[in-house]
């Protein structure tokens, strides 16, 4: 994987792992300015960004007792 890729995972892993368990983050921002300049998404494996963000939260003991809340798109 090239530094781009990998900072693009990261992040989005990052990103994932916020929102489904209510921490307010502006990582779409930042991914949306990173894709756009540095890569394409063509390249990510979305299934192992998903997973590992499972793994945390089963680590953490989150998926118990967090429920995902669908956020309100602002227009």
């Amino acid at each position: 994987m090239t530094h781009s890729q990998e900072e693009l995972e990261a992040e989005s892993f990052a990103y994932l792992a916020c929102c489904r368990n209510g921490v307010e983050c502006k990582s779409q921002t930042y991914l949306a300015d990173y894709v756009s300049k540095h890569t394409d998404v063509d390249n990510s494996d979305i299934y192992q960004i998903l997973r590992a963000v499972g793994q945390l939260e089963s680590l953490l003991e989150l998926t118990a007792h967090t429920r995902y809340v669908v956020p309100k798109i602002k227009r």
